[in-house]
């Protein structure tokens, strides 16, 4: 609609259709896809219908860790590669919708998400109620590595990324230290 981003500043772009919220069939990868990249699309199509002057001056995007796809132990940077597989192909047609925010002159942050963990919601709410039974337990070898980060921290660093304009291109929103499946049930299973 036009005007509809008259005297907006900022858009912190976090939609998309959850990927923990049911198997994955067609229809739902295809939900999941279209969730992030066409609406993405559509909201730089936005800024674009807009004035030059009146477009905001910061886009700042979420994308996801699973745009490095399943690397084993590989220590992996915002420089490393993308993987491959469903959700590494949805990251990189995410963020090429984001980053096409630069060309319009809009500063454009792409922030790569772990798994978010905090008290009431996200990745933990889902995880707790089989641990809180006695029924928690690691996933397959337990190998495979979560890169999280705790909402709180998430929050600032949306916050710092929005008030420092240097800020722009990818960055990973994970904590310094990831850790395993196994590591993660331990810490869980120890905790309750």
């Amino acid at each position: 609609e036009p005007g509809a981003l008259d005297g907006v500043e900022a858009i912190i772009n976090l939609a998309g259709a959850g990927v923990a919220d049911g198997r994955w069939t067609a229809g739902r990868k295809e939900s999941i896809r279209r969730s992030r990249v066409e609406g993405t699309r559509v909201l730089v199509g936005a800024i674009a219908a807009q004035p030059v002057e009146r477009r905001p001056r910061v886009l700042l995007s979420a994308s996801a860790v699973g745009y490095y796809g399943d690397r084993g132990d590989s220590v992996l940077t915002e420089r490393a590669e993308p993987g491959s597989g469903f959700l590494s192909d949805v990251c990189q047609a995410w963020e090429r919708e984001a980053l096409a925010a630069e060309g319009l002159g809009v500063r454009t942050a792409v922030i790569r998400i772990g798994v978010v963990l905090g008290r009431g919601g996200g990745a933990l709410a889902r995880m707790l109620p089989p641990f809180r039974l006695g029924l928690g337990g690691r996933i397959g070898t337990g190998r495979q590595w979560m890169s999280w980060i705790h909402l709180d921290d998430l929050v600032a660093l949306v916050a710092f990324a929005l008030e420092h304009d240097d800020l722009r291109g990818v960055m990973n929103g994970v904590a310094p230290h990831p850790v395993t499946n196994a590591e993660l049930t331990a810490v869980l299973t120890r905790t309750l």
